[in-house]
């Protein structure tokens, strides 16, 4: 029995030996939370002093600077066309021709009408002249009583109509056609047949605040950026006398050359003019500037720490910010990212921006 009971002690012993070493060892390779340091990543980048430019931004839709459409005067059976789809017509170049022999003998029938009423009259003027009753006031009056008057106004109409059968170019330009035209076909007079552009000069209206279109002049130069992302230049030709009173906007007129035919009509592009530049002590990116508690700071990058330092911006645009602080100059380090929810004299993991 003492055996039994002694062996029992030895085993309790044993485990509690055994347990107590274990929780030894957990605690020693357990790390103390307390004293693990998380730094966060922030992104930064290096301020400067180069000046502040100010420009006026605004996004509009390109036409092209000469647009008509192609429409007959008058309904008849094609006999020769130009209207394809990107074809390039000349100035003077028929675009549309139609069958005239309609025309032509309606041309002729008036011509004979009008030499008929003609004749009379200069029958009737003589015998009037000869008889002595004849007057300038008469003159009219025998011009509509012979019928030349009605007869040459038959004769000018059908001369018209004769015209309007070939529909020239009225300048060089290319051909945008929605419809086949095909010859032999009949088209109607008013018919729309497709357009004739001339895109080698377009033009782009953009809507300018009213606040801001006081800063435009005719003649300023525009940077423009097309949906490619390929740059042109244009100018301002014409600044609307009127603003709109629903959006408060003017309207500006920018021309640009358009020699190869990159800005098509349609196409929206982003415009913006230079108006005036500012300088200070030190320029930097708008996404340093924070807000805190209604004031405006920034966080300086020291070696791995940075520095809560409040600032009062002089001028800012939608890209950068002047500002004059006696801790801050050019070529410091201050945080542009991942900086939202950082604290004064927090170590970080500087990161460069690119």
């Amino acid at each position: 029995m003492n055996l039994l009971l002694n062996y029992c002690l030895l085993i309790t012993v044993l485990l509690v030996t055994v347990t107590g070493c274990k929780s030894e060892d957990e605690s020693e390779n357990r790390p103390d939370l307390d004293s693990v340091e998380i730094r966060p990543e922030v992104v930064f980048d290096v301020v400067d002093d180069e000046p502040l430019q100010f420009f006026i931004e605004s996004r509009g839709v390109v036409e092209p600077a000469q647009r008509i459409q192609i429409t007959p005067r008058i309904g008849g059976f094609v006999e020769q066309h130009n209207i394809v789809e990107g074809r390039f017509v000349e100035q003077g170049y028929i675009l549309l021709e139609l069958n005239d022999d309609e025309w032509v003998n309606e041309e002729r029938q008036a011509y004979n009408e009008y030499q008929k009423a003609k004749n009379e009259y200069e029958i009737e003027s003589r015998l009037r002249n000869d008889s002595g009753s004849g007057s300038n006031g008469d003159e009219s009056l025998l011009r509509i009583t012979t019928g030349l008057a009605e007869a040459e106004l038959a004769w000018e109409r059908a001369k018209l109509n004769l015209s309007y059968a070939t529909l020239e170019a009225p300048f060089s330009g290319r051909v945008s056609a929605e419809q086949v035209v095909s010859n032999g076909a009949y088209v109607s007079a008013g018919q729309n047949l497709g357009l004739l552009i001339d895109a080698s000069r377009v033009r782009i209206r953009f809507d300018v605040l009213e606040s801001e279109i006081d800063a435009l002049e005719e003649g300023m130069a525009v940077e423009l950026t097309g949906p490619g992302g390929k740059e042109f230049e244009g100018e301002i030709i014409a600044i609307s006398p009127v603003v709109k009173t629903e959006t408060k906007t003017g309207q500006v007129l920018v021309e640009v050359e358009n020699p190869d035919y990159e800005l098509k009509s349609g196409m929206t592009v982003e415009g913006r003019v230079f108006v005036r530049s500012e300088s200070s002590k030190v320029r930097m990116p708008r996404e340093a500037l924070l807000e805190r508690d209604g004031r405006t700071l920034v966080f300086k990058l020291n070696t791995d720490e940075v520095q809560w330092i409040y600032v009062t911006p002089e001028a800012m645009n939608s890209e950068w910010v002047l500002i004059n602080h006696p801790e801050i100059a050019p070529g410091d380090t201050l945080a542009v990212d991942q900086h939202f929810s950082i604290s004064h004299q927090q170590k970080v993991v500087p990161l460069l921006v690119d």
